[in-house]
This record gives structure tokens, C-alpha cells and sequence, in this order.
């Protein structure tokens, strides 16, 4: 069967089109515990789980007994459901491996195996799997179905929001839902918590960008981005200050200039794009940007006009070789973040244009 979405799988599951193997990994781990915990209950309903479910860590699986339940027969119910949590091929012996493979390919078509990645990074980038891991997918894919669970859009993140806020009894308009799910990385985990802070705050009114940035905490790609443009406009007062909220918020000087480096990429794509008269949607496109990061590159185009292209470039370089100077250097973290404070001063001394 071929990859799909959850789409397809809701739908072919209700109208009883059940494969016996699904395969399910990505960012969003919310989303797939959700939809993991939907697909049991609708597979094994709550009555029949005592004698018919059956739960496996991936750390530690016991094949033998794996094959027990995937041969097992349901007792007064329609099938067997398996789940097995967090599998990383990589902790597997190749004997286990090649077994758990040969299992997979025999199930009955009164059991179902479903496999997914909460707690467990299967990436070797951004993007891809590993090689052991992007081989089970396709060895899954061939016996069953594999769905990624990638980042939803801001626009999709911010529907989603909005409908969320209205069954607590309030309200919160398009463009303040995207912006929470922006400052929360299009992260589903982090906005479901903040969705519950702010209802409770709230408490049946509007939900305003004040109430956003007064409780939610930014995800730090979104403090990437801020403190890449700030920098970019010679806002020293402002680069300054979350600096030092982000050290008291024990984050690491490393990890904040790379998250700076990561945006002011963006920010010098799109304005190559720009100056190239190309959009937004050619450089997302041309540079393959995961669906979540599109308002990435989108307010990095907005933004990007009224900043000359050697200043970008040059503060692009200094926060480069910043990056290296913390990854080849042995600092304490006060030294550490005390380097990104003078490398933050030299990018301001940068001219405004050539």
C-alpha cells in the first residue's frame, strides 16, 4: 500500500477498509499520539482491550513474544490490535530485526500492528530518516500503510486553534491563532498546552495578542527569528534584553545563534527572491521548506525589503563564524553567551549598504 495521510486512513478505517500494518513517525507527536489513541479505541473497542490489545516498547521488544500476540486469535471481538511504541531499528540486532521484518509480512487479516514515534528521533536531518529507519518504512509501506505526521501550516495550525478556544467558550481571531502557532514552532504539543493557559486566563472573553505574549512562551526558532531581524535593524535594546532572558531561561549561547543563523538563511533567501522578483512560494519551493517553516520564509520576505543585502551577508557571516567559535571552543556558558553579546555588538557596527 502506498504512503498516504490521516485523512485517507480516518476514512478508509471508517467505511472498514483496515489494513492488518500502519507505520506512523514525524514531528508532530501530538498529532500522532492522538491519532494513534483514536485508531485503538475505534479498532478494539475499551470492552474487548483486556483480552484483544496489546502494548510493546520498541526499547527492549521481546520478538517471541510479539509473535505470540500477532498470532494470537480476538476473543469475542473482531480483531487483535498491537501497538508498538518508539521502534528505533537502530537498537535492534539484525537477528531481531529480520524477524520482526518476517513477522510484519505474515499478519493475519483479524490483526492489526501499529507502529509509531513518540519519544524517539528517527532522523538523520531535518527532513529524512535514517537508512535503517527509511528501510523499515518501506518494508512497512509494502505490507501495510506508513503516514508521516508533519508540521501542520500556521493557516492549518491557526483553523485548528481557533475551534479549539471556541469550544472552551472563547474567542480568538485568524491572524492571533497563526501567531500562536508561529511563537509555538507549529508545534501541535507545545499550542495544545498553551491553548489550556489561555483559556483558563481568559475565561470566556477574547483572547488578545497582549494575553499571547504576556503568557505563552516562544518557542526559540520564533526568538531565532526575532533577535535575527532586531539585529538586522540595530535594535540593541531589544537583542539585549532577550539575550538575557534566554540565559536566565538556562538556554545555551550555542543553541541561540544557531536558531539565529537558521532565520537570517531565510531572511537572505528571500531577499535574493525579491531582488530577483520571484515570491515567496518560488524561494519556499526552490530551497524545499517543510510545510511548517512556509511563514518562515514568508515573513522573512515581508521584512527582508528595507534591509540591504550587505548587511544581511555580512551579519550572516559573523553569526557563522560565531557558531564555529562555540562549537570548537571550550566555554563555560557565561563566556559562551558573553562571545554572542560582542558578536551581536559587531553586527551592529556593520555599514547599512555598499
Amino acid at each position: 500500500m502506498p504512503v498516504t495521510n490521516s485523512t485517507n486512513i480516518t476514512k478508509d478505517i471508517k467505511n472498514g477498509d483496515i489494513a492488518s500494518l500502519y507505520y506512523f513517525y514525524g514531528h508532530d507527536t501530538a498529532s500522532i499520539e492522538s491519532f494513534v489513541r483514536w485508531m485503538i479505541n475505534k479498532l478494539c473497542p475499551k470492552d474487548a482491550q483486556f483480552m484483544n490489545f496489546h502494548k510493546f516498547e520498541g526499547k527492549g521488544l521481546t520478538i517471541p513474544a510479539l509473535l505470540d500476540a500477532c498470532e494470537a486469535l480476538p476473543m469475542f471481538a473482531d480483531r487483535v490490535v498491537i501497538a508498538i511504541n518508539d521502534l528505533k531499528m537502530e537498537d535492534l540486532v539484525k537477528e531481531d530485526g529480520d524477524a520482526l521484518r518476517k513477522i510484519l509480512s505474515k499478519l493475519s487479516d483479524t490483526t492489526t500492528v501499529i507502529i509509531y514515534s513518540t519519544g524517539v528521533d528517527l532522523y538523520k536531518n531535518k527532513r529524512s530518516l535514517t537508512d535503517k529507519n527509511k528501510r523499515f518504512s518501506d518494508h512497512c509501506a509494502k505490507y501495510g500503510v506508513v503516514c508521516e505526521f508533519a508540521y501542520k501550516t500556521s493557516s492549518e495550525l491557526g483553523r485548528s486553534i481557533v475551534s479549539a478556544l471556541q469550544k472552551q467558550g472563547c474567542y480568538i481571531d485568524k491572524r492571533n491563532s497563526e501567531y500562536l502557532a508561529e511563537i509555538c514552532g507549529c508545534d501541535s504539543a507545545y499550542i495544545k498546552q498553551e491553548i489550556e493557559k489561555l483559556s483558563a486566563y481568559v475565561q470566556g472573553r477574547e483572547v488578545t495578542r497582549e494575553d499571547i505574549d504576556l503568557l505563552c512562551i516562544k518557542h526559540i526558532e520564533s526568538d531565532g527569528y526575532e533577535l535575527a531581524v532586531n539585529i538586522l535593524n540595530n535594535n540593541a535594546k531589544y537583542v539585549y534584553n532577550r539575550l538575557f532572558e534566554l540565559a536566565k531561561q538556562d538556554y545555551d549561547a550555542y543553541e541561540i545563534v544557531s536558531i539565529i543563523g537558521f532565520s537570517l538563511t531565510d531572511i537572505y533567501r528571500a531577499k535574493l527572491a525579491r531582488s530577483s522578483g520571484l515570491s515567496y512560494k518560488d524561494a519556499f519551493e526552490d530551497f524545499n521548506y517543510p510545510k511548517n517553516r512556509e511563514f518562515a520564509i514568508k515573513k522573512a520576505y515581508q521584512i527582508c525589503g528595507s534591509i540591504p543585502l550587505f548587511k544581511i551577508k555580512e551579519v550572516l557571516k559573523i553569526m557563522s563564524a560565531t557558531d564555529l567559535t562555540m562549537k570548537t571552543t571550550s566555554l563555560d556558558k557565561k563566556a559562551a553567551m558573553l562571545v554572542l553579546e560582542q558578536r551581536a555588538a559587531e553586527c551592529f557596527m556593520v555599514g547599512s549598504g555598499r
